[in-house]
């Protein structure tokens, strides 16, 4: 997923590398409202985690967070080149 994830989305995105466990923090460029984002990929059947919702004081609004535990599929794969699309606009 995070080799997806740097193919598809903008200049500006950083990927966590796990060490364990089944979700990956992305950091999207500065400009990108973390939970607007989710709203529109939500419209479009892909559901991800805003950071704010983590965080008590709203801040790292330009992360969201990814479930990595998915047999990956044309499926996966369509909705992060959808995403990093997505990513692109804002």
């Amino acid at each position: 997923m995070t080799v997806a994830i740097s193919a598809y989305f903008p200049p500006g995105t950083r990927v966590t590398q796990p060490e364990g466990g089944f979700v990956i923090w992305v950091e999207l460029p500065g400009t990108v409202d973390a939970t607007a984002l989710s709203r529109r990929a939500l419209m479009q059947g892909i559901t991800i985690a805003p950071s704010p919702m983590f965080s008590a004081t709203q801040k790292y609004r330009n992360f969201i967070r990814l479930n990595c535990a998915v047999d990956w599929d044309e499926q996966v794969n369509q909705a992060l080149v959808r995403l990093g699309q997505m990513v692109g606009e804002q």
